[in-house]
């Protein structure tokens, strides 16, 4: 029997009952814990009221692969359904017999049919299921995946318009993982056998990079669900689409020409080609193509209610995006810029690329923009009716940075504790002053930015949340229905939320429980990890102090839950991010290195934090003083902790953070640096290994060299503009001066080059320092096969317990004798 099949047939035993859980007496967290765990996915409520749809990741290291980075959970994943008018009765399998491997999709307007998707092997295909018979139409074709846009949308009850591979082949986003590393071994087969050249071109002439092979074209395809036919509507380089609300034409975001990197300056995740927009009548399948000129940014694409117009922003080729403008189109004869003023839609440092963009609706027929005035950073909605911006939002406090709701004539946001209504006269609220509430904000990682910002849903009511956290079903006339809830918790995850009706996720240590509330009562449906329910994950608390610039700051300190000698104290540095303990599910337990695993093994554990909202937040001696403003709180607010006995550990930026820290602290006895940068003028140039072998896709060129340029890099151009600072920033070319032991983790498939990792480590080879390095083949930037998360652990435990526990030297053992950071001077050379 397999290991799937053990763990499913144990769950469904447990499921007979959800009985409450015995008391049993606690135990730590283990690394074995994490990989075992069980987890729910995403949820969703059908339309009609009637159906519930939730996903359920099986063990984690059940999995029969783990080369799709966190999507190889996809391969354990199953789709369970619920009737929300039988919530006593057990949830059935969506589609029996079919197996794990499944992945919800969007409802049909009815709800009666559900898209779906199935991962089986290197094999990803849509499907349609109907709901109520528990049955499934494949269609034989493999959907895309777009960064930017949907993938799918019904056009009717019964045509369903998607975007796919005419190739067959894993979308990008799943090949990222593995492709490169078959596209490798296919290319050395080749050079083995020895009949065909074996190589890959890439060529770059006036600020543009491609490569010899071209992009496959993808097709947006019309389904008859009901006839079971199809028609292919467009096809190439798509990248986005939106049908109208009458359902009888689409909006079209093609791919154009590459754009040239602009020389004064590289946006890291700036989109690569000009984006054209088109309108497909969805009855002739006629393409209507507008002027070429116009270049349409990512993330907007919001037709009117009416569906005559379509809103978006654009630019002019050639232009900056700061200097496009938001359009409302309706025709290659249609097309006119909107005035707002001298209003700004990006923060001051801030662009529109394919992570950020422009926010926008339409409120009746008025536009409404998300911007700033130029001399401020506040944002607000602004209506765009006249030539003169009207602020909705000024009297707010604290508004909303999207909309919850549109109807014809209105839009619905919160802000300052209440539900509010906008439209031509102006804001009105619609919730009594007597409640408090806020918006229901459904996490969903799968879903594309212009999904989650740029599509309030079209209806007259919105689902909310009271500050003791009951559901509430809100009504565009203020009328306010809450939701019964059996069980107060003070972090319920809301999965999918109707007005009537809400799937809740709470958990008590690695213990998940999904229950469905309605008005009448709540009900636990479904339960992961009832096996761990002796469990207890360490709980961090608080540690006040100021910050490097003196402003008050809050650190947080994760402490062994057992009574025996605190092996060590370990910081794990990550600018702008600290790890408060706030559970997001047992998934990301296996991502990176978790302070609660550490704590779980006698470890404890500091997340400083280290501001990067102020000009001068940057350098080596930046962090070191950081770092050093938290430890000092920590060690006065609990001064059982060992002092003399800490490490700095780190990953990806933070892992460049521990190195940097190294060049200049004696303070700490030992660093950890995880996917960490350490030579930034290779850092800079050197390919990926998707750049290397799958270059026909997307090349990294534009992310490597913008992080370091105008992201966290920070240093504000190419080398050759800046020798200096490139030297000043590479933690390498200051190995002489660390002086504690380094562990460097890398792995082939990172897009941080095993280089970084390698160069440093032959350095303290070099200068006869001690240094460990651990390099796990077929991982990325993160370890995904639980072998290897296992084996990690095992190396940091061991590394940490080696360190720690050497002797001092020079380092006072006495506790009220503490070492304190001091720079390192420069390695004599020898004669």
């Amino acid at each position: 029997m397999s290991k799937l099949v053990s763990h499913l047939l144990w769950a469904a035993m447990a499921l007979v009952c959800l009985a409450p859980m015995a008391a049993a007496q606690t135990r730590s967290l283990t690394v074995d814990d994490i990989v075992s765990t069980e987890a729910f996915g995403r949820a969703s409520l059908s339309p009609d009221g009637r159906w519930g749809i939730y996903e359920k990741r099986g063990p984690y290291d059940a999995a029969p692969r783990f080369d799709l980075g966190p999507r190889s959970q996809w391969l354990t994943t199953d789709l369970w359904r619920v009737e929300m008018a039988r919530p006593g009765a057990a949830p059935e399998r969506l589609l029996p017999g079919e197996g794990p491997g499944l992945i919800r999709g969007v409802w049909s307007p009815s709800g009666e049919r559900l898209v779906v998707y199935r991962l089986r092997g290197n094999r990803f295909e849509v499907g349609v299921a109907s709901v109520a018979k528990r049955s499934v139409l494949w269609t034989g074709l493999t959907p895309e995946m777009p960064v930017t846009g949907a993938a799918a949308e019904w056009a009717s009850e019964t045509e369903l318009v998607l975007m796919v591979r005419s190739d067959g082949s894993l979308p990008w986003l799943l090949r990222y993982y593995d492709g490169s590393q078959a596209a490798m071994m296919d290319a050395w087969r080749t050079t083995a056998i020895g009949q065909r050249p074996s190589r890959t071109v890439m060529q770059a002439d006036a600020g543009v990079a491609f490569a010899e092979t071209p992009v496959p074209p993808l097709a947006l395809t019309l389904l008859d669900v009901t006839a079971g036919t199809q028609r292919i509507l467009a096809t190439g380089a798509l990248k986005d689409f939106s049908i109208a609300p009458t359902g009888r034409r689409l909006a079209l975001i093609q791919g154009g020409e590459l754009v040239p990197v602009r020389p004064e300056t590289i946006v890291q995740m700036d989109t690569p080609m000009r984006q054209r927009l088109s309108f497909v009548d969805l009855e002739t399948a006629r393409i209507t193509a507008l002027e070429l000129s116009l270049d349409i940014a990512p993330h907007l694409l919001r037709w009117s209610q009416d569906g005559r117009e379509v809103l978006v922003w654009a630019r002019r080729d050639g232009d900056a995006w700061t200097d496009g403008a938001l359009f409302r189109i309706g025709g290659a004869s249609s097309i006119s810029a909107v005035p707002r003023g001298d209003l700004q839609v990006r923060p001051a440092n801030g662009g529109i690329d394919t992570l950020r963009g422009v926010q926008a609706d339409w409120m009746g027929d008025i536009p409404v923009l998300y911007a700033r005035r130029p001399d401020s950073d506040r944002f607000d909605w602004y209506a765009l009716e006249d030539t003169t911006p009207l602020p909705l939002t000024a009297l707010l406090a604290a508004p909303a940075g999207r909309i919850a709701a549109v109807t014809p004539q209105s839009v619905f946001m919160f802000g300052d504790g209440a539900l509010w209504r906008g439209d031509g006269s102006g804001l009105d609220r619609v919730t009594s002053t007597d409640h408090s509430v806020a918006e229901v904000v459904i996490g969903d990682i799968e879903k594309p930015f212009r999904l989650k910002v740029n599509d309030a849903p079209r209806q007259d009511w919105v689902a909310a949340l009271s500050p003791d956290s009951v559901n509430l079903g809100i009504s565009a006339d203020g009328v306010v229905s809450p939701l019964a809830q059996r069980t107060q918790t003070s972090d319920p995850r809301v999965l999918a939320a109707t007005r009537t009706a809400a799937l809740v996720l709470r958990h008590d240590g690695l213990v998940e429980t999904l229950s469905l509330r309605t008005s009448e009562a709540e009900h636990d449906i479904d339960q992961t990890n009832t096996g761990l329910t002796q469990v207890e994950l360490s709980r961090p608390v608080g540690v006040d102090h100021k910050d490097a610039f003196g402003r008050p700051a809050r650190s947080w300190l994760f402490l062994p839950g057992n009574t025996a000698p605190v092996r060590g104290l370990v910081v794990d540095v990550y600018p702008g991010s600290v790890d408060s303990g706030a559970w997001t599910g047992p998934l990301n337990l296996t991502y990176g290195l978790r302070a609660q695993v550490l704590a779980g093994a006698g470890f404890a554990v500091l997340s400083p934090a280290i501001p990067i909202d102020h000009a001068d937040a940057t350098g080596a001696d930046f962090y070191v003083r950081s770092v050093d403003a938290a430890v000092d709180a920590a060690l006065e607010s609990h001064p059982e902790l060992p002092g003399n006995r800490i490490a700095v550990m780190g990953h990806s930026f933070g892992g460049y953070v521990a190195l940097a820290i190294a060049t200049r602290s004696s303070r700490y006895r030992s660093y950890i640096s995880w996917a960490g940068m350490s030579e930034m003028f290779s850092q800079w140039g050197e390919f990926v290994p998707v750049t290397r072998s799958l270059a026909e896709d997307r090349h990294m060129m534009r992310n490597q060299q913008g992080w370091l340029e105008t992201g966290q890099g920070g240093l504000n151009g190419p080398p050759w503009n800046d020798i200096q600072g490139y030297v000043d920033s590479s933690p390498y070319l200051a190995a002489d001066r660390i002086q504690a032991p380094v562990m460097l983790i890398t792995a082939d498939r990172d897009f941080v080059p095993m280089s970084q990792a390698e160069l440093m480590f032959s350095a303290r080879y070099r200068l006869g320092g001690k240094a460990r390095l651990l390099t796990y083949w077929g991982e990325d930037h993160a370890v995904w096969s639980p072998a290897n998360i296992r084996d990690l652990y095992a190396q940091i435990f061991d590394w940490l317990d080696d360190t720690l526990a050497m002797p001092a030297g020079v380092r006072p053992d006495a506790q009220d004798a503490l070492p304190t950071s001091a720079p390192r001077p420069r390695t004599q050379q020898r004669p």
